[in-house]
């Protein structure tokens, strides 16, 4: 039998009313001034983005403009559908150092059902100049990554790049040095701008290669701080042999129309297959087979991986489309072989809203995402049977009368 792909069920009485969500104006408003006042931020040649969950957090979709009336406000609006939960962030882009996010966390609210104007609100939260000026010493032990023959103390750099330190844009300003008396001690000491109590963010940078952890933080205080020793990556084994098996359900894409298993291959990438320099390269398919021809498998022998190492992976179509929803990690937690958990591209494992409305001369209409393999089956119970709408596969749209009776409908894939 072949695995099939459910998306979404749905009762109707086609006698009835029906309702949905409608699209509502939403105006996003975030005021600049004190970036401005930090020299963080230059309206002239810098400019305000919003990424959310409404345009898969992408920093190029919607720029923001700056208000003709209130200056130091940029502003934005969008249709976004009524009762719906969207996070969100601002995104600065700076003349030569790139995108600063918000380090906040995700901001959200509930789209009311009429058009709406969200309070003004201060990038980052931070609604006065910052004056709080401390020195900051970090401490890293790379004897791991120099027993792994990673790093060489002679020629190696290791750099420090965070919020409060550079905004992320890792420019070499904040270099460590090995200590005289121990060449894999390494220590920097940098004076860091931020309120007392603020969370700073940052990692380490080996060679021009982040780190794979998640961020790294402390706390800020009106004092000098000095934090404790870390290792880089925070493995401290030296790397062992390690297999790992990838397996993503492709399902979904395939019905979809992001994969064409006939023509196209999916490769896994991450920090278990590099360069020298640490870069990600391809070459490690997925493969099928004929009894679960959508799910696609692989086992890696990892050999720069340790115990408490963290991995960075993402999946990848043809070698050049990569998955829109960020690395994905692993933690190892020993040296025994790991499974990882069965993904779908994307995070996608439906597919798709449909929408209903009510048409003219008694008709319902039902439309939905088309896919060439996404079709409409209708049932008189949950229980089934099951049968295919004629002509629903690949099309996206369906109307029928409204009889007064009871159907279920669903999305099914291959």
């Amino acid at each position: 039998m072949k695995p099939r792909t459910l998306m979404l069920l749905m009762c109707l009485a086609l006698s009835g009313a029906a309702m949905s969500a409608r699209a509502v104006q939403v105006t996003f408003r975030v005021n600049m001034s004190v970036q401005i006042a930090m020299g963080r931020f230059n309206p002239d040649t810098d400019l305000v983005y919003l990424a959310g969950t409404f345009n898969n957090w992408s920093t190029t979709q919607d720029l923001m403009m700056r208000s003709t009336s209130e200056p130091d406000i940029w502003e934005i609006t969008l249709n976004l559908p009524a009762g719906t939960w969207p996070n969100y962030k601002f995104v600065m882009l700076r003349s030569g150092t790139g995108f600063a996010w918000e380090t906040r966390g995700n901001r959200w609210f509930q789209v009311p059902e009429t058009d709406t104007v969200l309070d003004v609100v201060y990038f980052d939260d931070i609604t006065e100049v910052v004056t709080n000026k401390q020195p900051v010493t970090f401490q890293v032990d790379m004897s791991v990554q120099i027993a792994n023959g990673v790093f060489d103390p002679s020629f190696g750099t290791l750099a420090v790049s965070g919020d409060a330190i550079d905004d992320w844009a890792n420019r070499g300003t904040h270099l460590l040095a090995p200590t005289p008396t121990n060449q894999a001690l390494w220590v920097g000491t940098f004076e860091i701008t931020a309120p007392v109590g603020a969370t700073v963010n940052y990692k380490f940078i080996m060679n021009g290669n982040w780190e794979s952890r998640p961020n790294r933080n402390f706390v800020m205080t009106n004092e000098p701080i000095v934090l404790p020793v870390v290792f880089f990556n925070d493995v401290t084994n030296p790397a062992v042999p390690i297999p790992v098996t990838f397996s993503l359900h492709m399902g979904v894409a395939v019905a979809r129309g992001w994969f064409n298993p006939d023509t196209d291959f999916v490769e896994a990438r991450g920090s278990f297959l590099t360069t020298a320099g640490g870069a990600w390269v391809g070459g490690f398919q997925l493969t099928n087979s004929p009894s679960q021809p959508y799910i696609y498998t692989g086992t890696f022998l990892t050999t720069n991986q340790a115990p408490g190492s963290v991995m960075l992976y993402q999946f990848v179509i043809n070698g050049a489309t990569w998955e829109t929803t960020g690395d994905r990690t692993w933690t190892f937690a020993g040296t025994n072989a790991v499974a990882l958990p069965l993904a779908y591209l994307n995070n996608v494992t439906s597919l798709g809203p449909v929408a209903l409305q009510l048409g003219d001369s008694g008709m319902v209409e039902l439309g939905w995402e088309a896919g060439p393999r996404v079709r409409l089956q209708s049932a008189p119970a949950l229980t089934g049977p099951w049968t295919d709408v004629p002509g629903t596969e690949g099309v996206g749209t369906w109307s029928g009368p409204r009889d007064g009776t009871a159907r279920f409908y669903r999305l099914i894939g291959p």
